[in-house]
């Protein structure tokens, strides 16, 4: 598909940010079906009266997509963690097109807070 022209650098950030966002989006529900697959067809062979043989390369090919998957959006979201620092360098506003959605501070996660016992000690 080829892409709108945009009027500025920041619809041009933005844009980008809402397509990395989507396509991660896609990705996780992908990965999501994927494995609801895996896990009925293991759950379910059994009741079918099938062996445990019945299907495992079909099972070891659909694992290793999973697996696939899982590496193809660590790729992207390290893609998107790369544009979200070179759009704060050059000082563009990158989510002019995107719905407010929290985000970590810095390159990673803050440390949980602790909460009840653990918070007294």
């Amino acid at each position: 598909m080829r892409p709108a022209p945009t009027s500025s650098a920041h619809e041009f950030a933005s844009g980008v940010a809402l397509d990395l966002r989507e396509t991660e989006h896609l990705l996780d529900a992908a990965s999501a079906r994927l494995a609801d697959m895996l896990a009925s067809a293991f759950h379910t062979r059994g009741a079918a009266n099938l062996g445990a043989a019945a299907g495992q390369k079909a099972f070891n090919a659909a694992a290793k997509a999973l697996h696939t998957l899982t590496a193809a959006r660590g790729e992207l979201v390290e893609a998107h963690g790369h544009a979200e620092r070179d759009a704060r360098r050059m000082g563009l506003n990158y989510s002019l097109l995107i719905p407010g959605e929290s985000k970590p501070e810095g390159d990673e996660t803050a440390p949980a807070t602790p909460t009840g016992r653990l918070a007294a000690v």
